[in-house]
């Protein structure tokens, strides 16, 4: 018989694939009073607001509602707790997550919040729970300490129980292990208990015969270091490549712990992977408990290069001994590695880290609340973190969202810049604009003017070129035809009106792009030399097993721009003057490669 109704709510960021209440789900799935205890999720997004979220909670008439409190939605949910006490004081208000384990002791007095949860929540969560259907006498402390599962195995998958329907959600976060056997001074994973507790294979692999099955596009593993056991990463990967090959993974790894065998091992599968440098000063990193050799990671990362594996890095300015000249040589070591994206964080001192514990030690100033960003140290000024602020959104526009990795070598190089020195002029160019509409734009422009500035006209057209080149390939890599809805099999192409396919893209060029889309990394001065400039009519097709760039001449070209949806080939054949006999070749491999469908 039901006697209590618990609502635990998680509020993400944004709607995005790594937005879904794992958390939560797996202290569903592990309570043991099914019968006595209702537990109801509810979700919320950083767009919502308070007086929403504690409407929508109120509604279940609960008797407790349970918060997941992180860095970005603390704000967010100590509002709505203060709503909903105001409006029933009855119902319990208890919380826990990342942000609760690290500064608990700054809502003790919050009497709005009746619990708080350190650490791992699935035994506290049965602590309450106990408490509140009377099994349990002892009323817990307001502040209940963290306590471990050391087997997982008594953790449900909630998964396989159906608490997550995987084919609701836009992507997947799934936990393979707990814990870290490393010792980052601005990291709490490895605080705690010591070691790495596993999840079981067998239970792993019934997880990936379900995505599978439910047909998951993309899984973001948790684990800090899925390669820390190099023997169980191959045999996951094993497992991932059997049962899952199409899902997209992405995995967090150590790069020193790389070899051979698990770089070609990746290279076989459907992932990325996100690997912390931090910083490439090894006396910096030594502040924060982490080592570097340079030309150690070198190797490892080559070989990612090497077998073509898609990989980013992570560095973090304003670390303790830090300065914005180190950082901007981290930041061109970083970008020498040639890493499919760099990511880039202002230093957060988290509480219940060690560096926070060691603030003091080394002259940290830093906010008092969430996110507890360094405000400035001895040797990184304010002005120095606000310059870097800058360059890391420069590195965001230029770098990532611009897909520059496969040609961003060959621009600094032909003009003889470092990286860094490059990207803190283009964020200086980008403060004189009064909006950034779109990161191939801006690399346009900006492409225009540095190379003007430094006398480089020459080097110009192909530097657009390559530019222009890799946006449209980033465009279609992921992208999948459209799908065909109502029409018949037997379509008169002339008679009817087609669309291009999201799959198709077309453009004009001032080079051949099969002279360099093929050769990695370009060296301009040796191109220009030998290449001449030579207007390129071109149409990349992803055809959903290779993408491929095919040269054509200007008339079929044409063709392919008055595909509008609006059209029947016959009238746009009529107004260029072309005859069906001519283009008819074409408009089939147009239709064979599902370039263009029929609009119904």
């Amino acid at each position: 018989m039901l006697t209590h109704k618990t609502v635990l709510v998680s509020c993400h960021i944004k709607d995005s694939p790594q937005a879904i209440p794992l958390a939560a789900s797996i202290l569903k799935s592990y309570q043991p009073y099914k019968k006595e205890v209702d537990v109801i999720l509810e979700d919320f997004y950083l767009n919502n607001s308070p007086e929403e979220a504690a409407d929508l909670i109120l509604n279940y008439n609960p008797d407790s509602v349970g918060l997941s409190v992180y860095i970005w939605n603390r704000n967010f949910f100590t509002k709505t707790a203060e709503i909903i006490k105001s409006r029933n004081k009855k119902i319990i208000v208890f919380a826990g997550g990342a942000d609760i384990t690290a500064s608990a002791e700054t809502l003790v007095n919050n009497s709005n919040f009746d619990y708080l949860i350190k650490g791992e929540g699935e035994l506290p969560f049965v602590q309450l729970l106990e408490y509140f259907i009377g099994n349990e006498n002892h009323k817990p402390p307001k502040i209940i300490p963290g306590a471990y599962l050391h087997d997982l195995g008594k953790i449900p998958s909630p998964y396989l129980n159906q608490t997550i329907e995987p084919r609701k959600w836009k992507g997947l976060l799934w936990e393979l292990s707990r814990g870290c056997p490393f010792n980052c001074s601005f990291c709490s994973e490895s605080r705690g208990v010591r070691g790495v507790r596993y999840y079981s294979e067998e239970r792993i692999k019934n997880e990936l015969i379900l995505f599978e099955e439910k047909k998951v596009e993309q899984i973001f593993v948790l684990d800090p270091t899925f390669n820390v056991d190099k023997k169980r990463a191959l045999s996951i990967l094993s497992l991932i490549r059997k049962y899952s090959p199409e899902i997209h993974f992405t995995f967090e790894i150590r790069a020193e712990l790389l070899d051979r065998e698990l770089a070609k091992t990746f290279s076989k599968l459907n992932c990325s992977l996100q690997i912390g440098l931090q910083s490439s000063s090894s006396s910096v990193l030594q502040n924060i408990n982490r080592k570097l050799d340079p030309n150690k990671f070198s190797e490892k990362i080559n070989l990612l290069n090497k077998f073509g594996v898609v990989f980013g890095l992570d560095l973090i300015y304003g670390l303790p001994g830090d300065t914005l000249e180190g950082f901007l040589k981290s930041l061109d070591y970083a970008l020498l590695q040639i890493p499919n994206h760099l990511d880039i964080f202002r230093l957060s001192v988290f509480p219940g880290t060690e560096l926070y514990e060691k603030k003091d030690h080394f002259n940290i100033i830093c906010e008092s609340n969430a996110p507890y960003s360094v405000i400035r140290t001895p040797s990184y000024t304010k002005e120095d973190l606000l310059q870097s602020d800058l360059i890391a959104e420069a590195v965001n526009i230029f770098y990532n969202e611009g897909r520059a990795a496969g040609w961003f070598l060959s621009i600094v190089d032909i003009l003889n810049v470092t990286p860094s020195e490059f990207l803190l002029e283009f964020s200086k160019y980008v403060q004189t604009r009064n909006s950034v509409i779109n990161s191939f734009e801006i690399q346009n422009s900006f492409l225009n003017y540095i190379f003007n500035q430094l006398s480089k006209e020459r080097y110009l057209p192909i530097a657009l070129d390559l530019c222009k080149f890799h946006f449209l390939y980033a465009k279609i890599l992921y992208t999948r035809p459209l799908p065909e809805t109502g029409q018949t099999k037997e379509i008169d192409p002339y008679k009817t009106v087609f669309q291009k396919s999201p799959s198709l893209v077309s453009d004009l060029f001032n080079y051949n792009p099969l002279l360099y889309s093929e050769n990695g990394m370009v060296n301009i001065n040796k191109f220009t030399k030998k290449n001449r400039i030579e207007k390129s009519y071109v149409i990349i097709i992803n055809n959903g097993v290779s993408i491929e760039t095919i040269p054509v001449e200007k008339w079929l070209y044409d063709i392919t721009i008055e595909i509008n949806g609006k059209q029947t080939f016959s009238e746009i054949l009529l107004r260029l003057k072309i005859s069906f006999e001519d283009a008819g070749e074409f408009i089939n491999f147009l239709l064979e490669t599902e370039s263009i469908i029929p609009v119904i």
